[in-house]
């Protein structure tokens, strides 16, 4: 479809950085609303369901919440970190079993990473010759929260990154995830449950889908001065 650049409409083919945070934030607003409007269940609930039928085994419980949060989309809707908070909590763990979960915890992500990735390299139109190498630069503010993770390995996907990312993320994460795991049972949910909040989340999309707009169609094309 072809529109004006100079007009009321946009062209999409134009939309290189905006596109896929377009998509994204889209796709949140709408299982946000979803959810409050009841349309949905939400993730409280799933976790009192899945905890009824889990039991006493919540170390595995926490796992997949985990697992879930670590993929695109999905992480968008289901509260992951902040169910394995309250797990964690509830059941006061051991030093040995922080230990073990925080290991499991960093595997299940990094499933989830592959997933995304994976997806991404199959749904990319770009060439190998353009493919991106390895970024520590990029990948440093991904690990902050599973869900830009699940965002920005799904992306590495489709600009066909180097895999050597993944690889990096996971020994990143295995002290990191100790970290939170460890600040979990001494502080308790209120820091954790901060980095699940919709509006937070819903903010941060924004801030991204318009920081791609201006790099979009905001930056002005470099001049050539002809001596």
């Amino acid at each position: 479809m072809t529109s004006r650049t100079n007009g009321t409409f946009l062209d999409l083919s134009t939309m290189k950085y905006s596109k896929l945070p377009l998509i994204i934030l889209t796709i949140f607003i709408a299982f946000t609303v979803a959810s409050e409007q009841g349309l949905i269940p939400s993730g409280l609930t799933l976790l009192e369901q899945l905890r009824a039928q889990v039991g006493e085994n919540w170390f595995w419980l926490v796992v997949f919440c985990i697992f879930l949060e670590a993929l695109v989309v999905i992480s968008l809707y289901f509260p992951g970190q902040y169910i394995a908070a309250l797990l964690v909590i509830l059941s006061g763990p051991s030093w040995q079993d922080i230990v073990l979960l925080s290991v499991a915890m960093v595997i299940a992500t990094t499933l989830g990473s592959v997933i995304n990735y994976v997806a991404g390299r199959l749904l990319s139109n770009v060439d190998q010759d353009q493919a991106k190498p390895m970024s520590f630069k990029a990948l440093l503010p991904a690990l902050i929260h599973s869900s830009g993770l699940a965002i920005f390995t799904f992306n590495w996907g489709l600009q066909k990154g180097t895999p050597k990312l993944l690889v990096a993320a996971f020994l990143l994460n295995l002290p990191y995830y100790l970290l939170i795991v460890v600040t979990t049972v001494a502080f308790g949910e209120e820091i954790i449950a901060a980095t699940d909040n919709p509006l937070l989340l819903g903010s941060a999309l924004t801030l991204w889908l318009l920081v791609s707009l201006w790099r979009d169609f905001g930056r002005k094309p470099r001049q050539t001065v002809n001596p």
